[in-house]
């Protein structure tokens, strides 16, 4: 090993200074031009070009490190020697390779070759490597239908689970919540269990109160994101087939976000905290009989419908933030009041009339006082940093349940752009399959 070692370090001095070994053998200065010119030089019986330093006084220290080689950091093989020691070191910090090396030779462009090495090594790459968020989009056609009825296009999202006692036994009750994805109301139903004829019941009665909506979006089928392990599991085995059959008889469309992007249903995620938050305040026992968990829900219902959608004014003569349950009720609660409007169409009318232009009142109050909230996007310097992914890019798939050495590579081979050119979905072919994952949780690859 030190022969080999010996005779690379030889030819890579041979190569790189062969004009200053050859004025040496001739006992003649060295060229000014010389990188060594200003340094102490001698050549040892070995052949190899050492450093003449002034330690060499010293007993304790080794030939090498009192007459370290003079090596050029640019060269391939001390390329590779960097690399050995960037290994040794677990891919470490920089400065402890620096070190390791300057016990042994004098090497040229030592902290810059060493931090291009660690910048190329793919094993850093992978384990330092992240993935970049795209730029907001724009919101989706369903957030800003307006003048139709609520729920027409409908957020779905389960929780729970709840423990109600029956007798004297306790059992499991699930919670699923729908909301308009344009007014934000919200609507709650209990379900018994996850099976589909639950699901299908619970959707039968929402539809009986609320109206059949045109679109239903809720998380993947096979992966509910952000619900229990519970959910999550006897979610998987559910029979959603026979949901969506049931869905597309009655003219519904369903629409799942992709897995693993909680992220795109956060219209449905942020009301199920507020949910949760609210019961969390006002059970005060573990299990409680279903009746009372069916008023409690729809009182929660209520209160969640009675938040102010925009800005609260504290005028006395503003008229009262727009809440979801002006669309629902009229009025922000269910206290009786009138309802101020300067509107002549309201006068000598008769009753259907006056509920037609009061509808007509909040929404335009909703198109000019909450959509405008609603407008403005988050700084564009991420979109000029977001590298836009195309079919064949290598990428790594990031999953917070796996360690990140054993996340899964894939290439991508189809992705799904949005109206303004920007990749946000992607499909990647793994050892495991085809898994479509959301642009922020794929990590582009770039080759070395």
């Amino acid at each position: 090993m030190k022969s080999a070692e010996l005779h690379l370090l030889r030819q890579c001095q041979a190569e790189t200074f062969s004009a200053e070994i050859a004025a040496l053998q001739r006992r003649e200065p060295l060229p000014k031009s010389s990188k060594i010119a200003k340094l102490s030089i001698k050549q040892t019986s070995d052949g190899l070009l050492r450093l003449d330093g002034r330690v060499s006084a010293t007993p304790d220290l080794c030939n090498d490190v009192k007459y370290p080689p003079i090596l050029d950091g640019r060269h391939h093989i001390i390329h590779l020697l960097i690399h050995y020691y960037h290994v040794w070191a677990c891919h470490g910090y920089n400065e402890t390779v620096v070190n390791e090396l300057r016990q042994r030779f004098w090497i040229f462009h030592l902290r810059p070759t060493v931090r291009s090495i660690a910048a190329r090594c793919q094993a850093c790459r992978l384990r330092k490597a992240s993935s970049s968020i795209p730029p907001e989009g724009d919101l989706p056609v369903c957030r800003l239908e307006h003048h139709q009825h609520p729920f027409l296009n409908t957020g779905l999202d389960y929780f729970g689970p709840v423990d109600v006692t029956i007798g004297r036994r306790h059992e499991k009750r699930y919670i699923a919540l729908f909301t308009c994805l344009s007014i934000r109301a919200v609507h709650l139903e209990v379900v018994g269990n996850l099976s589909a004829d639950a699901a299908i019941m619970a959707l039968r009665r929402f539809m009986a109160r609320r109206g059949v909506p045109k679109k239903i979006f809720s998380d993947n089928a096979k992966a509910f994101v952000g619900a229990s392990r519970e959910i999550r599991s006897m979610w998987k085995t559910m029979n959603h087939t026979e949901v969506a059959e049931y869905a597309v008889s009655r003219g519904i469309e369903w629409n799942f976000i992709p897995p693993q992007s909680p992220f795109m249903g956060g219209c449905w995620e942020r009301l199920v905290q507020s949910v949760k938050r609210a019961l969390t305040a006002t059970v005060k026992s573990k299990s409680f009989k279903e009746e009372i968990l069916v008023t409690l829900l729809a009182e929660v219902e209520h209160v969640i419908n009675s938040r102010p959608l925009i800005h609260v004014p504290v005028a006395a003569d503003d008229e009262p933030a727009l809440t979801p349950n002006h669309f629902l009720l009229g009025r922000s609660s269910g206290l009786p009041g009138p309802v101020s409007l300067n509107d002549r169409d309201l006068l000598g009318r008769s009753h259907w009339r006056k509920a037609l232009r009061l509808a007509d009142h909040f929404w335009s109050r909703w198109l000019k006082e909450y959509v405008p909230s609603l407008t403005p996007r988050r700084s564009q310097n991420s979109q000029l940093r977001y590298s836009n992914l195309s079919v064949d890019d290598i990428v790594l798939i990031a999953d917070a349940n796996m360690p990140r050495g054993l996340w899964p590579k894939g290439r991508i081979t189809r992705v799904f752009p949005g109206h303004d050119g920007i990749v946000r979905v992607a499909d990647v072919a793994t050892t495991g399959g085809v898994l479509r994952r959301p642009s922020r949780k794929l990590i582009k690859l770039s080759t070395v």
